[in-house]
């Protein structure tokens, strides 16, 4: 997979964390599966509201029986 630099503004507070977590030279690798993680995040809420459009949207008693599910580890 290639790369690409790019510049952008991020909290201070925020950097200093992750820097301390990762290390410097570990920062952008953490950036890039941080982005990887929201786009697929943001993918799969595109399919939802894609799915809700053709199908309708979760009855509640079905969404409550899944939210009392344990997530797969």
């Amino acid at each position: 997979m290639s790369t690409t630099k790019v510049s952008t503004t991020l909290t201070k507070e925020r950097v200093a964390e992750a820097k301390a977590r990762v290390g410097d030279r570990g920062f952008s690798r953490y950036l890039d599966e941080a982005l990887a993680r929201q786009l697929q995040f943001d993918r799969l809420a595109d399919l939802e509201q894609r799915l809700g459009g053709e199908f309708g949207s979760i009855p509640r008693a079905v969404q409550r029986q899944v939210d009392r599910l344990d997530w797969p580890r």
